[in-house]
């Protein structure tokens, strides 16, 4: 049940910073905190974005069988 609210949550505030901010809008939190929307279209720090898009075909593959290997499957 914990994990059904935190996809919520999840989709929610994803869902709020799209519909409330623009891209590179900053929107401070605090006076030390900011959002700002940003997309990467790549992986971890842009790794592999010039890619023709197979790359999210091999993380998806690499993510059943780490999921799989978890499970005992």
């Amino acid at each position: 049940m914990a994990e059904a609210a935190v996809i919520v949550l999840d989709q929610a505030t994803k869902y709020w910073v799209v519909a409330g901010i623009r891209p590179g809008e900053e929107y401070p939190m605090t006076s030390f905190f900011s959002l700002v929307l940003a997309f990467n279209s790549g992986a971890a720090f842009s790794f592999l974005a010039g890619a023709d898009g197979w790359q999210r075909w091999l993380f998806v593959a690499i993510a059943f069988v780490a999921s799989a290997s978890c499970c005992g499957c």
